[in-house]
C-alpha cells in the first residue's frame, strides 16, 4: 500500500462519520498516509469554528490522520470554488495521489459528467446569463444545468455534491485521483453536534465524537466555551462602519452595489441577525453575507491574491506523518513547521500569513480573550 490520501475538511467538529470516512477512504484508495487540508479558526460558511484550529487538527490526528495543514483564511472565506481550489493546491503540493470527499450522490461518474459539462463554453454562457438576471452563482449553475439535463439539477441540490463538483473541477488540472463516499441519510452531521452542544446536551453531542478525539474537544470548549457569530457583533459593526461603502465594495464577497445595501441596513440594525436579515435577498444569500461581514472584520479589503496557496503550514502531525515532512520540504512550496521557517516566505505569502495570525487573535477576542 503506497500513496498519499488527501481530504479537504473543516471538522467543525470532527465526529464519528468523519473518522469512518477517513478510515474507509484510506482502505479503498490503498494509500499509506492521510493528509488533511483544514480550515482554520473561521469556516467557509462565514462563521467562527466551534473549537480552535489547533484542537481540531489534533482531533484529526487522533482519528487517524498523519498530517494536518491549514487552508489560509483568505481562501476559506470565499466561494466553494475558491475554497476547493485552495485545498486542492495544498494537496497537490504535498504529492497527494488521491482526494476523497463525501457526497450525497456517491457516484463519481455522475459528478464527473456534470463537472465536464460545466467547463464547456455553452454552460459558462448560460451561467453568466443567470448571473446577469441577478440570481446567485449556485442558483445560476443549477438553473443552467437543469435546462440541459434534469438529472444535473438534482445533483446540485446536495451541498456535498456541490463542493465535490468543485473538487473535481480543480482536480482536472492535477494528477490526483478523485474518490467519493456516499453520505448516508440519517447520519450525524457536524451541525447537529454543534446544536446539541449549544443546547447544553453534552452527553448526546459527545456520543458522536470518536473516543480518542473527545478529550481534545472537551479541553478546547472548557477553555474557551462555545463561539458563535454573534460574539463578534461589535467588531463587525465597527469594521463595516469604518469601511463605509468604498471599503465594503473592496471586499471579495461584495459586488453589484451590495455595499450600499449593507450601509443602509447597518444604520437600522442593532444585532448581527437583524443586519443579515435586512440585507438578505434572492441575489444575496445568507452564506455570502456571512462571509462578507467576516471579511470586513478581518480587513480583507487590504489584500489581493489570486494564486495557489503559497505555503504549507503544519497544524498537527502524527509520528508517522513526520516521514512526510522531508518530501514536503522539497515540494517547492515553503513548509512552515515552526516560526523559524517564516523568513523563507516572499512578501505576498508573508502578508497572507499575517492575515492568518490576525485571524487567530480576532478569534480569541470572540470570547473576551486577550489578542
Amino acid at each position: 500500500m503506497t500513496g498519499i490520501l488527501g481530504i479537504i475538511a473543516e471538522y467543525n467538529p470532527l465526529h464519528t462519520g468523519h473518522a469512518l470516512h477517513l478510515e474507509r477512504a484510506l482502505l479503498e484508495s490503498r494509500c499509506q498516509y492521510g493528509i488533511i487540508a483544514l480550515s482554520g479558526n473561521f469556516v467557509q460558511r462565514g462563521a467562527p469554528a466551534l473549537a480552535d484550529k489547533w484542537s481540531r487538527a489534533r482531533m484529526a490526528v487522533a482519528a487517524g490522520a498523519d498530517l494536518v495543514l491549514e487552508i489560509p483564511v483568505w481562501f476559506v472565506l470565499r466561494s466553494a470554488e475558491g475554497y476547493a481550489r485552495a485545498g486542492v493546491s495544498i494537496l497537490a503540493a504535498c504529492g497527494a495521489s488521491s482526494l476523497s470527499f463525501g457526497s450525497e450522490s456517491g457516484s463519481l461518474a455522475d459528478l464527473g459528467r456534470l463537472a465536464s459539462w460545466l467547463e464547456k463554453p455553452g454552460a459558462q454562457a448560460a451561467i453568466r446569463r443567470g448571473l446577469a438576471r441577478g440570481i446567485p452563482y449556485a442558483a445560476a449553475i443549477q438553473q443552467a444545468a437543469g435546462a440541459c439535463r434534469p438529472s444535473f439539477a438534482s445533483l446540485l441540490q446536495g451541498p456535498n455534491n456541490v463542493l465535490g463538483l468543485e473538487y473535481l473541477r480543480a482536480l482536472a488540472k492535477t494528477a490526483i485521483t478523485p474518490h467519493t463516499l456516499k453520505r448516508e441519510e440519517g447520519g450525524i452531521r457536524a451541525g447537529q453536534v454543534r446544536r446539541l452542544l449549544g443546547l447544553g446536551r453534552e452527553d448526546e453531542a459527545f456520543a458522536h465524537i470518536p473516543p480518542d478525539a473527545a478529550p481534545i474537544l472537551r479541553a478546547a470548549l472548557a477553555g474557551a466555551g462555545l463561539r458563535g457569530a454573534e460574539d463578534f457583533t461589535q467588531g463587525i459593526f465597527y469594521a463595516l462602519t469604518r469601511l463605509g461603502a468604498p471599503g465594503i465594495k473592496a471586499l471579495p464577497a461584495c459586488s453589484e452595489g451590495l455595499e450600499n445595501r449593507v450601509c443602509r441596513a447597518l444604520a437600522q440594525s442593532s444585532s448581527l441577525a437583524e443586519l443579515l436579515a435586512a440585507i438578505k435577498s434572492k441575489r444575496y444569500p445568507l452564506v455570502r453575507l456571512q462571509r462578507l461581514v467576516f471579511q470586513a472584520l478581518l480587513g480583507f479589503e487590504s489584500y489581493s491574491y489570486t494564486g495557489p496557496v503559497p505555503y504549507l503550514r503544519v497544524l498537527a502531525v502524527a509520528p508517522r506523518g513526520k516521514e512526510l515532512l522531508p518530501r514536503l520540504a522539497r515540494s517547492g512550496v515553503p513548509l512552515l513547521y515552526s516560526a523559524r521557517d517564516i523568513p523563507r516566505l516572499d512578501p505576498a505569502a508573508k502578508k497572507l500569513l499575517d492575515l492568518d495570525l490576525l485571524a487567530e487573535k480576532v478569534y480569541r477576542l470572540g470570547q473576551g480573550g486577550k489578542p
